[in-house]
């Protein structure tokens, strides 16, 4: 493994770059102490209006120490680097997870998608009994690992249900309505997330959100996204409806929880196993 030499971080071996942001670049660095790899976070101030984008990980730090679930990565500590006083740069030093998003990586089977996902609404519901939702649930922010674990990253723009944001927050094409419309969320925004991120991971598609992707500037009023099992036939029905469900644009016509979110997926899952080992078609 080739040596990066374009960033020093006092106590760290800095061994490559991963990848970029807004703002930010993320880094694989070992600790010289405990020999641990760790992804580090690296949140840049060049600008004025680059403030928000340290208020956005000093938020993510905060987020992350009030969760301890195995699936939500973990952020060991934070760092501020001053120039003259003023805070110039943030430093995240986070759980290295090794693996593959699943935007990069697409699963093919539908019961290990349904495995997957299972994984993610757990943690999204232990988030949200703590507190907070996520927010920005897709496809790029969820890791597989090489032996199966699941890893949800990117807790940028992590918040406490009932908050109502100053503008326009999301990723269009997994975005919620009242993300849209700046609203007050709560777990049901979470649910959307999700189930827009679930319905690509199935379909390859993006639903037909209130923000499009194409467009940023003309937001719909309303949306009807294609059943998914219409979409990839080996979906049941059972799990068609439970993604159309938690794409509903009113929030009160979704579960109500993701934990009954993560307990219909459990369902769903020993009635794929079943199928599979008895040779059972039926949804």
């Amino acid at each position: 493994m080739s040596i990066v030499r374009t960033l020093e971080v006092p106590g760290y071996q800095v061994l490559q770059f991963l990848g970029s942001g807004a703002k930010s670049t993320i880094w694989q660095v070992k600790d010289h102490q405990t020999g641990k790899f760790c992804a580090l976070k690296r949140v840049v101030k060049r600008e004025q209006d680059d403030t928000r984008f340290l208020e956005q990980a000093l938020n993510e730090f905060q987020a992350a120490s009030q969760f301890d679930h195995p699936v939500v990565r973990k952020i060991y500590r934070m760092q501020r680097l001053r120039h003259w006083l003023s805070v110039r740069e943030i430093h995240l030093f986070m759980e290295w997870c090794e693996g593959h998003s699943v935007q990069e990586n697409r699963p093919g089977d539908v019961q290990a998608v349904v495995r997957i996902f299972r994984q993610v609404a757990d943690a999204l519901a232990h988030m949200n009994s703590r507190g907070y939702i996520h927010a920005d649930t897709k496809p790029n922010n969820i890791i597989v690992c090489p032996r199966g674990g699941v890893k949800i990253i990117d807790l940028g723009q992590s918040c406490p249900i009932g908050t109502v944001k100053e503008r326009i927050q999301g990723t269009p094409d997994f975005i919620a309505p009242e993300q849209v419309h700046r609203g007050p969320l709560d777990s049901r925004t979470d649910a959307f997330n999700f189930g827009a991120t679930l319905y690509w991971t199935l379909t390859g598609r993006p639903i037909p959100t209130v923000l499009p992707r194409d467009r940023p500037s003309n937001l719909k009023s309303d949306f009807t996204p294609t059943p998914v099992e219409k979409l990839n036939e080996n979906v049941p029905a059972s799990l068609s409806k439970l993604i159309g469900e938690c794409v509903e644009m009113k929030p009160s016509r979704r579960p109500e929880s993701m934990s009954e979110v993560a307990s219909r997926l459990g369902l769903i899952a020993h009635s794929l196993d079943y199928r599979r080992n008895n040779g059972n078609h039926s949804p």
